[in-house]
Formats: C-alpha cells, structure tokens, sequence
C-alpha cells in the first residue's frame, strides 16, 4: 500500500482491521472464510469505513492534510 501513495498510518489501520490476528480484528479471515456468521453491525460499519477510504485514495479525491477541499 505505500507503494501505491497510501498513508503509512491507514495502511498500518487496514493491517490491524482485516489481517492480524494477533493486535487486531482479522475480519479478513473471520468473515471471508466463514468463521462467523452474520458479523455485527460495527464490523460492517468499519469494513465500509475501509472501502470508502481506499476508493477516495485511488479517484484522487482525498483532500492532502493541511489544506481545504
């Protein structure tokens, strides 16, 4: 994801919220691989969180720290 121009700080926050199993929520595995059924309301709520970040990152349409929109 750095490669890509993502924020070290996001990247480390999607690495906690869907792939590590030990610091964080591994939603990855748990929903995708069926380790839970339906998943509560707040993990929803921060996967989309997640999706509407990365597809504002990759259309150009996040606003650089520091300045207005």
């Amino acid at each position: 994801m750095l490669k890509a121009g993502y924020p070290a700080d996001w990247s480390k926050a999607l690495e906690l919220l869907l792939v590590d199993p030990d610091r964080g929520m591994n939603l990855h595995n748990d929903i995708l691989h069926g380790l839970t059924g339906t998943p509560p309301r707040y993990h929803v709520a921060l996967i989309l969180q997640a999706a509407l970040y990365l597809l504002s990152h990759a259309h150009g349409q996040r606003t650089p720290p520091g300045t207005t929109a």
